[in-house]
């Protein structure tokens, strides 16, 4: 996402945390307030207080931020200080802010890190959001879901049956054990079903494939691919013209890096 409210520039800041880069304060501002899930002590940087004095020009919001963080301030404190300076939250906004920070902080550390795993998860960010789902799926039945969805989304289809299979053998779960047929039927080794449960019968498995042709259709007659194979049926110059028009409007929208 891009907000230009204020100064902007040509250099980015990457934010690690979310595999990001912002140009503005507005963007930081956006960030802390939305995604503050993600942010730990070791935000504040030097880096960070540098390029807002160089690169945004708020030399001044820079010192202060400099003096709190060599006095080892709250994190609470200075991360409602750049909202407060940021010209784009209200003092409303950023007292709720405050309130939803405090909460966040004191939540156990399990719950932190499932919250952390799936705003990761929201932003696509599947790799960051493995390795928070990693940190504790040992013992987390929802955590070790998660971690397997999240390596279907980059296809690696089989790491994914094997966490949906471990979780089969936890909860005996027969929903579970069809998201890891399906995996595997994207992967192309089906045959691996009966590694995870050797006693499943031929006629839950002709459900199982009943349902993946039944979602198959589903996506076939969905508005988005009939958008796509009108575009197609244009011809070279139209799908050009398309993809760059739509991309345009995505640039517009996003800038999120990865």
């Amino acid at each position: 996402m891009v907000i230009y409210c204020g100064k902007s520039n040509n250099n980015p800041y990457y934010i690690k945390e979310a595999d990001l880069n912002i140009k503005s304060i507005q963007e930081l501002a956006y960030f802390i307030y939305n995604y503050a899930i993600l942010i730990s002590n070791s935000f504040i940087t030097k880096n960070l207080i540098l390029y807002i004095d160089v690169y945004l020009k708020m030399p001044k919001v820079a010192s202060d931020i400099n003096e709190m963080f060599n006095k080892k301030a709250n994190l609470a404190d200075i991360l409602t200080y750049i909202l407060a300076n940021s010209n784009f939250y209200t003092d409303e906004e950023i007292g709720q802010f405050r309130m939803r920070l405090l909460r966040l902080l004191s939540l156990p550390e399990e719950e932190y890190i499932l919250r952390a795993g799936d705003k990761l998860f929201q932003l696509k960010k599947y790799e960051k959001a493995i390795s928070q789902y990693s940190k504790i799926s040992k013992n987390n039945d929802l955590a070790l879901m998660r971690l397997a969805f999240s390596y279907a989304k980059l296809q690696f289809y089989e790491n994914a049956a094997n966490y949906l299979g471990e979780l089969y053998r936890r909860t005996r779960s027969l929903d579970i054990l069809r998201e890891a047929y399906f995996c595997l039927k994207l992967n192309g080794t089906v045959d691996k079903i009966y590694e995870i449960d050797d006693s499943i019968n031929e006629s839950i498995l002709a459900d199982w494939e009943y349902d993946i042709v039944s979602r198959i259709i589903k996506v076939r007659k969905s508005d988005a691919m009939k958008e796509c194979e009108d575009i197609f049926l244009m011809g070279s110059s139209y799908i050009k013209e398309s993809i760059s028009s739509n991309i345009k409007i995505w640039k517009e929208k996003y800038r999120f890096i990865g």
